[in-house]
């Protein structure tokens, strides 16, 4: 069975293994993924200014501010596999075609988070405040 508290608990998993894919993709157009070219400067200077503004989401204690930073990293990992040359039509068939290049935990990861941002945004989904912020801390203090 279960409860609330485990519930929550994976959850906040979920959320933070979301961000800590982030902070994974971001750092690859640095060194490009494996046959991927690598990021123009303006990209780079674009994805770390990206990074610092869900970072700054992140730090509020408002749900409405913290839900958007989920939507802003969904959108952020989706830029960077366009902008790697990923194929396919929606985040999910881009996501599909990087999977061989993206370690397995952290692939994993960003395809939960994914479910959790479509669920925010297509089922009005709230997801518990205290969820977020303690989630929100920990990837803070991981920062990848």
């Amino acid at each position: 069975m279960i409860t609330k508290k485990t519930k929550e608990s994976i959850e906040q998993k979920i959320i933070v293994g979301f961000f800590r894919g982030l902070w994974w993709l971001v750092k690859l157009p640095f060194s490009g993924f494996k046959r991927k070219p690598g990021l123009s400067v303006s990209d780079q200077q674009f994805l770390i200014s990206k990074k610092n503004e869900i970072e700054e989401l992140l730090h509020s204690d408002n749900q409405i501010e913290l839900r958007h930073a989920v939507m802003e990293a969904d959108k952020l990992i989706d830029w960077i596999l366009k902008k790697k040359g990923y194929s396919g039509v929606t985040f999910a068939d881009r996501l599909r075609s990087a999977e061989k290049d993206i370690p397995e935990d952290i692939y994993n990861n960003i395809w939960q988070g994914h479910k959790i941002r479509n669920q925010i945004a297509h089922e009005d989904r709230d997801i518990n405040l205290e969820i977020l912020k303690v989630s929100a801390k920990k990837i803070l203090s991981y920062n990848g």
